[in-house]
Order: C-alpha cells, then sequence, then structure tokens
C-alpha cells in the first residue's frame, strides 16, 4: 500500500467516526434506559412481632372548631371606689371635682340651668352620714335607680329642712329643680353624670367629716363648681370675682390676729358669695380653741344662687345656730338684714306649724289603729 492509499485509509476512518458522532448525537433524548431495581434487601422473619394496628378514620368538622365555642362572658365590671388621697391638698382637690362635674354636665347635654349639678353636688355633700366610713357611701349612691336617687336627694332636703328651716329656705334655687312636673330630656342623665364625677372625685372625703371636728370646712366645695361652671363671661357681667382660699386664709389670720376674737362677736361680709372668708375664720378660730358656734355670722351676695351656697356651707362648715344669709343687694338696699331676720322667723314659724300638723295626724294614725284592733 502506498502513502496515499495509507492517509485515504486514515482520512475514512476519521470521517466515518464523525458520522458516527453525529449518529449518537442525533438521537431521541427522551429514550432513555429505565432505572435499574434496587435489589431487594434481606428481611428476616420475625413471628414475635405484634399484629399490624387497624386503620384509624379522622372526621373531618363541617364547622371549625372556633365557631362552635361559646364567647367568655365579659369579667363584672369592679365598683368604682376611686377617691382623692387624704394627703391632697384640699382646695385643689375642690377644684378638680368642679372641673369634672363641668366636663360631666356639659358632655351630657345638661343645660344652662346651673343651680342644678350645684344642686346635686350640694345634697351629696349634705348627706348625714358622717365618720371615716362615710366615704363608703358613695358606691351606695351610684347603685341606685334614677326613682330612687331622686327620692334619696329630696330626703336629704327635706331632713335638714326640719333642722334648719332659715337656711334651706335661702337654698331653695338648689332644690327648686326637684319639684319639675316635666324635667327636660336629658336631665336624669346629666344628673347622674355629675353624681358620678363628684363621688369618684373624692367628694365625700371632703365633707363627711364628723361635725365638731371642722373637717368639713378644709374647703369650699360649692364655691369651686359655680365659680368653674359660669363662663368668664358670665362672671365679668355679673362682677364675680371669688377670692383664692390661701388669700382668704391670710386675710382671716391678720385680721383676727389684729382683734383678739371673744365668743359673742359678729361678723358681717356685705359681698360673701359662697362664704369663702368665713370658712377661713370659722377654721383660724378652732386653730385657736374657739367655737365658731359662739359668734354671729351674717352674710349678703346679691346672686341668689351665691347666696344658696353660703347657707349650705353655714351647714357643711357647722357655724352654729347664730346665722344670717340675705339675698339682696348692699348698696341699693342698705342693711338687709332687717328683712333676712324676717325671713328667718317665717322659716322657723313655718317649720314648727308643719311639724305640729304631721305630729297631729301621727296621733290621729296611731288611735284608729288602737280602735280598729280593739274592734
Amino acid at each position: 500500500m502506498t502513502p496515499r492509499e495509507g492517509g485515504h485509509e486514515a482520512a475514512l476512518t476519521l470521517a466515518e467516526r464523525d458520522a458516527m458522532q453525529l449518529d449518537l448525537f442525533s438521537e431521541d433524548q427522551s429514550r432513555k434506559a429505565p432505572a435499574p431495581t434496587p435489589p431487594a434487601t434481606f428481611r428476616p422473619a420475625l413471628p414475635d412481632l405484634p399484629p399490624p394496628p387497624a386503620p384509624v378514620t379522622i372526621a373531618i368538622p363541617s364547622r371549625r372548631p372556633h365557631q362552635d365555642v361559646k364567647p367568655t362572658p365579659p369579667a363584672p365590671r369592679p365598683a368604682n371606689r376611686r377617691y382623692i388621697p387624704l394627703q391632697r391638698n384640699s382646695h385643689h382637690a375642690a377644684h378638680d371635682i368642679a372641673e369634672a362635674v363641668e366636663a360631666a354636665w356639659y358632655g351630657a347635654h345638661g343645660g344652662n340651668r346651673l343651680e342644678i349639678p350645684a344642686g346635686v353636688v350640694a345634697a351629696l355633700a349634705l348627706w348625714p352620714q358622717r365618720g371615716p366610713d362615710a366615704p363608703l357611701a358613695a358606691q351606695w349612691w351610684l347603685d341606685l335607680n334614677d326613682d330612687d336617687f331622686l327620692a334619696a336627694l329630696r330626703e336629704c332636703w327635706a331632713r335638714w329642712w326640719i333642722q334648719r328651716p332659715d337656711l334651706i329656705d335661702r337654698a331653695t334655687p338648689l332644690h327648686r329643680w326637684l319639684e319639675d312636673e316635666n324635667p327636660e330630656r336629658n336631665r336624669m342623665q346629666a344628673v347622674r353624670a355629675v353624681a358620678r364625677a363628684a363621688l369618684t372625685g373624692g367628694l365625700l372625703h371632703l365633707t363627711s367629716a364628723a361635725p365638731d371636728s371642722g373637717g368639713n370646712a378644709n374647703a369650699d366645695v360649692l364655691g369651686a363648681v359655680i365659680t368653674v361652671m359660669r363662663s368668664h363671661g358670665a362672671r365679668d357681667v355679673l362682677a364675680e370675682f371669688h377670692t383664692p382660699p390661701e388669700l382668704s386664709e391670710l386675710m382671716a389670720r391678720i385680721l383676727l390676729t389684729d382683734k383678739e376674737p371673744t365668743p359673742g362677736m359678729k361678723f358681717n361680709d356685705p359681698a360673701s358669695g359662697t362664704g369663702g372668708m368665713y370658712r377661713a375664720a370659722a377654721q383660724c378660730l378652732r386653730d385657736r380653741g374657739l367655737n365658731p358656734h359662739d359668734f354671729g355670722w351674717a352674710m349678703t351676695d346679691i346672686d341668689p344662687l351665691a347666696a344658696a351656697g353660703a347657707a349650705v356651707n353655714a351647714i357643711l362648715w357647722d357655724l352654729g345656730p347664730h346665722v344670717l344669709v340675705a339675698c339682696a343687694d348692699t348698696l341699693v338696699e342698705g342693711d338687709p338684714y332687717v328683712r333676712a331676720a324676717a325671713e328667718w322667723r317665717e322659716s322657723h314659724a313655718r317649720r314648727d306649724r308643719m311639724v305640729e300638723s304631721a305630729q297631729f295626724l301621727s296621733r290621729i294614725r296611731r288611735l284608729d289603729a288602737i280602735l280598729t284592733g280593739a274592734a
């Protein structure tokens, strides 16, 4: 074989090899050899094994579990017994109560009759229960229904009218609304809101001290309520500017230091407001070991609501039996105490007549019961 022929044979051999490679790549890639079967593993016979368990069928509920669970009823609300701490400044506490009463009254759309919220606060403050446990009566008030609540207010005013008819008659603007036959639609809701605000704010802590301790004279709650609830414009028109309690205390101590107070002395305030100056003077007398019952207290104010507040404060502060409150313009009338003294006598005479009539009716009923039982 010549070299040329040997090279040609080698060339053909390479061409055939390339053709064979092209044929391999042109085959269908989807044709693959099946995967080899893994060899079976040897498993020795275990005759002691238990039989296989029976198949378990799990039932799928038609409803979700949380749809069948009843909601847990809400826990009962705890009694609202939040009171102002005793160590707090009483004047600040009274102002806070007044602001809470204002927000409650106007928030419940109570209207513009300020004597209603002031009367509610006055009646709660006059509640006869006294002593360290008296603040616990707040929850009793809050648990009353509307009819019982109004009845309790009326009974409170009636009780004090039996004892001090002159002062309760002067405080008529604060309780006259209880006799309205056609009250406003939102009145009861606003009244209850005011009571809750005053009671939970600590009113009874300021007004339920023992009568002879002077603890109720640490603050003028009614004065704060009347002042806060009146707008700035109304106070400007009425020319009402209440003396700050700290200034009243300073003035009382200065005046009673310059002139030594003696029992039988009479005080006269021709523009008393709700009596803030007398509150400070009474406390100053107590600090000196004197009893305010041994002094005379005359107060005058042109505003009927302020005069009514002064009459209630005379009871709260335990100023004693020698109190005369007049509602008049001192600059016009001059000496309003002549008329106030006549009203004082008329109030006591009317009280005596009504008590006598009630006692007579009681005797008649007792006699009727005896005769009915004997028959």
